[in-house]
Parts: C-alpha cells; sequence; structure tokens
C-alpha cells in the first residue's frame, strides 16, 4: 500500500523555525509512532537501508528569510507524511488520527502545532496500490522536483536530475517494498532507453543542524527512446508515479526529493518550491 497524508496544522503562538525544519517533523512523527508501536518508530530510525516512509518539510503560507521561518499564530502550515507499506500507514493513522479528533498537536521544537485536517484526497494527498501504478503513461514524462533533490554516487552528492540517479532511486524502493514483482531485465530495457529530453530549474541549498545539502528544484523531463515493450513503458509510467509518494534519492525522510508528474501537479505547487533560500545558480535545457 502507499499513502501521502496531506496535514494542515497551525501554531498556538508566534513561532520561528529554522528553514527547512523537516528535521523537526521527522522527530515529531518518530515521537509520534512510538506512542502505539515503539519496535516500528525504532526500526524507522535506526534502519540504514531504504526506509519505508517520505517527509515534506513545513509549508506555511508566508516565505522563508534565508535559513529561518517565521510563522505568526494561527497561520495554516502544510507538510506531507508519505508511507510505502500498510504497517506504517496503520502506525502514522493509529499515531495522528486521535490526536486530530481530539484536537491535539504535535510539537515541533519547543513549538505547539495545532492539528487541524488530514486528507488522502489529491492535490497533496492519496492512495494507492502498487498494482495502480503500472500502466503506460506515455514514452514522455515531465517530473517536477518541488523541494531539493540530490543523490549519492560514490561517497560524492550529485544534485543533478540524471535519468539513471531519479529512476534507480525510485526502482530500488519499488524493489524493496512493492508487493507487485517486476523482473529486473524489465527495468533494464527501459533504463537502456531512457534519456532526459529537457531540464529547467536550479540547484538550492538546504541548511541543517549538521551539515548542508545541495539539490536540483525545477522540472525535468524523460523519454524512452527507440521502440520497447508494454511492460517498459509500464514500469517506466510506474516508477514515475511512485515518486509522488516515495519522493526521489537522498534524504527523503528530511524533506528532500519530493517530486510528482509535473501533469498531476497542483496548481500553486510551483510555490512551494520558491518558498527557500534564494537559489544557487540556474540551468535550463531543451
Amino acid at each position: 500500500m502507499l499513502a501521502a497524508i496531506d496535514l494542515r496544522m497551525y501554531p498556538k503562538t508566534d513561532a520561528e523555525l529554522p528553514h527547512p525544519c523537516a528535521h523537526l517533523v521527522h522527530a515529531a512523527l518518530l515521537d509520534a509512532v512510538r506512542s502505539v508501536d515503539p519496535s516500528l518508530s525504532s526500526e524507522m530510525h535506526d534502519t540504514s537501508q531504504v526506509k519505508p516512509f517520505a517527509l515534506s518539510t513545513l509549508w506555511p503560507r508566508t516565505r522563508a528569510s534565508g535559513d529561518t521561518l517565521a510563522v505568526p499564530k494561527y497561520t495554516e502550515c502544510r507538510l506531507r507524511v508519505c508511507a510505502l507499506t500498510r504497517p506504517v500507514f496503520e502506525a502514522v493513522s493509529a499515531a495522528l488520527f486521535p490526536r486530530l479528533a481530539s484536537n491535539g498537536s504535535i510539537r515541533l521544537a519547543s513549538h505547539e502545532f495545532k492539528l487541524l485536517h488530514a486528507a488522502l484526497e489529491s492535490p497533496y494527498g492519496g492512495a494507492a496500490e502498487y498494482a495502480d501504478l503500472l500502466h503506460d503513461r506515455g514514452a514522455g514524462i515531465d517530473l517536477r522536483f518541488t523541494s531539493p533533490a540530490t543523490f549519492r554516487r560514490r561517497g560524492l552528492n550529485v544534485p543533478l536530475p540524471d535519468p539513471m540517479l531519479v529512476y534507480g532511486s525510485l526502482w530500488q524502493k519499488w524493489q524493496a517494498f512493492s508487493n507487485v514483482q517486476v523482473p529486473e531485465s524489465v527495468f533494464e530495457e527501459m533504463s537502456a532507453a531512457l534519456a532526459l529530453s529537457r531540464m529547467d530549474g536550479h540547484t538550492r541549498v538546504w541548511k541543517f543542524p549538521r551539515y548542508m545539502m545541495t539539490g536540483f528544484v525545477g522540472i525535468a523531463g524523460y523519454e524512452l527512446v527507440g521502440k520497447v515493450s508494454a511492460a517498459a513503458r509500464e514500469l517506466f509510467g510506474a516508477l514515475s508515479s511512485l515518486a509522488f509518494f516515495a519522493g526521489v534519492g537522498y534524504r527523503t525522510t528530511m524533506g528532500m526529493g519530493q517530486c510528482r508528474v509535473a501533469a498531476d501537479t497542483a496548481e500553486d505547487d510551483t510555490a512551494d518550491s520558491d518558498r527557500d533560500v534564494p537559489q544557487e545558480s540556474s540551468c535550463h535545457a531543451v
């Protein structure tokens, strides 16, 4: 099972948070899950393997100033909590939904945020089975990266939407968590035909407490060049759709790599990638 929870909340007092504050969201989520399933919370935190969830940072209707986010009290904020397995979804639901029903809150740093609403509905939420994603979405697909995406290659960070890095990341998560088995040969056929068709975006720096990460935000287009099998086209569509739930690349549990098929993008999604520190560099390729 795949699920993306669109969670809305507001601070009870004026709040000043670091931006991004996804590490605070991460801590709050694991603390909430710990209250209902301590072993799963530990597994979500401790595993060094592919993790079965992804998070966004906090997105209020205000603009960050450098690496600080000032949120006036009662300002509605949004974040996304995505689960790649049913046990994770059930634990997150058990941790958050009763708090929501009782007008409860979660704590980010020293600030209480009252929970307002949670939805599994478009444009920011959703639910699906892995099998639902396996269909042909065409030979060309644009992905929109709404938070910085970077990739690890030979011990280095690569902040570029390279086709093999993007779809290799998604394939790794498909293999780890999907209950629908797709032969490795189908992925190899798909990746051999995959090319970057366009890129319009820039790199952006996110500052975390102990490190900084540079990643790509914007739109990248991918296409299958030449004739490929129906199975390869379906896998291309499935992995592209999986990005909405799984995120792409490195540190997706810390808000990075939020991504979706551009054709499915909400009208104000572009604003999410712009509520950030000034861009570092721009790149445009057609």
